[in-house]
């Protein structure tokens, strides 16, 4: 049986737990982390896991859920840019706000979007909210830059959230010794070039399925 703790300890303990797992579902995956894995993070005991979760679906729920809510925050910043003068480094700024929120979730995001995370109506639902609205959010500047295509600005948007996902997911892999901040220069020159439109360096643009 847990002992008592005082109320001032009652948040930071809750946080290392938060803490320990979103470090091992980023480390060992969904399916692979246990509870023990967490409270071992967590440097702390199986009874104060259980004081705070009743198990580790409980914890992906409430992680699952911080992390819908930052990314919709994202798509909210994302969904006022527009092709102008400064749209390189508004994008730049939002690649890299998008590569914290990826670092922090990135074992829940993986869940996801490798579809292991475990059935919940209610959570699916919400992941559905947000990474939909992270991709329509990608609509709004492809539309603006009034680029001709055979392809849906739909399809556009979801292939460059695709893009951004995974490029981040790789940068971030043992494998990998890309400069973050290089990245995100080269990225957003890239993304602005193909997918809205800047002219490239001779008058020549970048364009997906353009004629």
């Amino acid at each position: 049986m847990a002992e008592p703790v005082p109320a001032g300890q009652e948040s930071g303990l809750r946080s290392r737990l938060t803490e320990a797992g979103l470090q091992a579902f980023a480390r060992y995956g969904y399916e692979k982390t246990t509870v023990d894995d967490v409270i071992r993070l967590a440097g702390t005991s199986r009874a104060t896991f259980y004081r705070y979760f009743e198990n580790k679906r409980a914890l992906f729920h409430e992680l699952s859920g911080d992390c819908f809510r930052a990314l919709r925050a994202l798509a909210d910043r994302l969904g006022a840019l527009r092709p102008e003068e400064d749209a390189r480094a508004r994008l730049k700024l939002f690649l890299s706000d998008y590569d914290a929120v990826h670092v922090r979730f990135s074992g829940v995001i993986r869940a996801w979007t490798d579809n292991v995370a475990p059935h919940d109506p209610q959570l699916a639902e919400e992941a559905g909210t947000a990474f939909v609205k992270l991709v329509n959010a990608f609509s709004g500047p492809i539309d603006a830059a009034r680029m001709t295509s055979d392809v849906p600005t739909e399809l556009r948007a979801a292939l460059l959230y695709v893009v951004v996902e995974r490029i981040h997911f790789y940068a971030h892999s043992q494998y990998s010794e890309v400069n973050i901040d290089r990245l995100h220069d080269t990225l957003s020159v890239m993304i602005q070039r193909a997918f809205f439109g800047e002219a490239a360096p001779g008058g020549s643009r970048l364009r997906i399925g353009g004629r």
